[in-house]
């Protein structure tokens, strides 16, 4: 295991920067909470020796070329965080298109790849237009539906909307979000336990999958937590059903042309009925995730994670 050091960027606003067309400056606010992510991946994701290059700190290193030739990684390899690599002379490496890393993280890519999983536990559907948003939460079934942005994380790019006719401040919301993209629209459930699993796709398309862990996040779908999933709580049916998902991603977005590191999140949720039922394929995330360091998987394409 090599002990050199490397270069961070971790933009974990990487998903605005997707969604945004043309140049990507983050709002002050988006900073802050960018900022205060990071700080749960100091000493986990990165190594004690590592250097974590922000926005705050780019000039200085850029000015002290203390960073010139050392490995470049970033959370995703969007094009301002390749930019300020590159600013201080890291050397990235090979990394996807930004066409790629938008078609592969926007929602409708996932809800596509999990309508070819058998046994979804409810339907999902994909809204182009306010009207197709309309028609669908008119459906029967859901008392409340939620909605999401085609690009979002760590809770934010999505809203609970009630069945029938939405509110004044619902359709604002919805017009809005439909400028940046289709909408992906789902049942509101109760979910009982959510997993995720990470791995590395590699550029012939060879996945790598690491070990299932338990996720838990806040009322607004923020990360809170990970750690590693015991037979005990995640048996053997549903891990098999989770590998299955995840192998199949990794497939998805190797044909894409996608390589790197990627996650898939899933849950279990309570049905109309009462009954426990899994959600296989929640999302594909490509890029690092927040339970990486929980893997203990290896880069295979470098010497360590």
């Amino acid at each position: 295991m090599s002990s050199a050091r490397r270069v961070w960027i971790l933009n974990l606003d990487a998903e605005t920067e997707l969604e945004t067309r043309g140049s990507f400056t983050p709002s002050v606010a988006l900073r802050r909470t960018v900022a205060a992510q990071q700080r749960q991946l100091i000493g986990t994701l990165l190594a004690p020796d590592d250097v974590l290059l922000t926005r705050e700190n780019l000039q200085q290193h850029a000015r002290k070329r203390d960073l010139e030739g050392l490995e470049g990684r970033a959370w995703c390899p969007t094009p301002s965080a390749l930019g300020m690599l590159q600013s201080v002379g890291a050397i990235p490496g090979p990394t996807p298109p930004l066409a790629t890393l938008r078609q592969i993280n926007a929602r409708p890519f996932a809800l596509e790849v999990r309508r070819n999983l058998i046994g979804d536990s409810f339907d999902k559907y994909i809204a182009r237009s306010a009207d197709e948003v309309l028609q669908t939460l008119a459906l029967s079934g859901p008392k409340n539906w939620l909605l999401r942005r085609s690009f979002g994380a760590a809770g934010r790019g999505r809203l609970k909307v009630a069945a029938g006719k939405p509110s004044t401040a619902d359709l604002s919301w919805i017009e809005a979000s439909l400028r940046s993209g289709p909408l992906t629209i789902e049942p509101w459930v109760e979910v009982v336990q959510e997993f995720t699993r990470s791995g590395w796709v590699s550029a012939r398309g060879e996945v790598t999958l690491a070990p299932p862990c338990l996720q838990e996040t806040d009322a607004a779908g923020a990360w809170v937590c990970s750690q590693a999933a015991s037979p005990e709580v995640l048996p053997r049916t549903i891990d098999d059903r989770l590998q299955e998902a995840f192998e199949h991603a990794g497939r998805a977005i190797a044909k894409a042309g996608y390589h790197g590191a990627f996650g898939v999140d899933s849950y279990l949720h309570r049905t109309t009925s009462g009954q426990v039922a899994l959600n296989v394929m929640s999302e594909i995330n490509g890029r690092y995730t927040m339970d990486w360091a929980q893997t203990k998987i290896t880069d295979p394409a470098h010497s360590r994670v």
